[in-house]
């Protein structure tokens, strides 16, 4: 596993560095028969994404890896307060483990008639200037 202690990417000398990552959707590209990629801002995107609906103790060897939202869903909502709680989730695990992006905001859109539950999260790809979002829909079967 990477060692996201040395951040590399927030190096200056490797702003240029290409992000590549495995699509994992598992893809197969049609030419060359390999699994499809991942590149730009879109690893990015998947990585959030990723490491957002992870929970703790779910990633082998590596406990510390999460950010517990899915079990954020199943308490009483409380408002404001929830908001913030799953804010400082989200915030840390992405300050932590993706060296690639700054977090800029986050924002909720929460439906709770339909047990709905929507995270835009805002962000600067490393090596860009212009600010990128990634949209997590989550919804609560019963």
């Amino acid at each position: 596993m990477y060692d996201y202690s040395s951040n590399y990417y927030k190096n200056k000398d490797n702003l240029s560095r290409k992000i590549t990552d495995l699509d994992l959707n598992f893809g197969i590209h049609p030419l060359s028969g390999d699994i499809r990629k991942k590149t730009g801002v879109d690893a990015i995107k998947q990585s959030i994404k990723t490491l957002v609906l992870l929970n703790h103790y779910e990633k082998h060897f590596h406990p510390d890896v999460g950010c517990d939202v899915y079990k954020s869903l199943f308490e009483p909502f409380e408002g404001a307060f929830s908001e913030a709680l799953m804010t400082k989730y989200i915030e840390t695990v992405i300050n932590l483990y993706e060296p690639r992006a700054e977090l800029e905001k986050v924002e909720f859109s929460i439906n709770e008639d339909n047990n709905f539950f929507g995270i835009t999260i805002w962000f600067t790809p490393i090596s860009e200037t212009e600010s990128v979002s990634v949209d997590i829909f989550l919804r609560v079967l019963r």
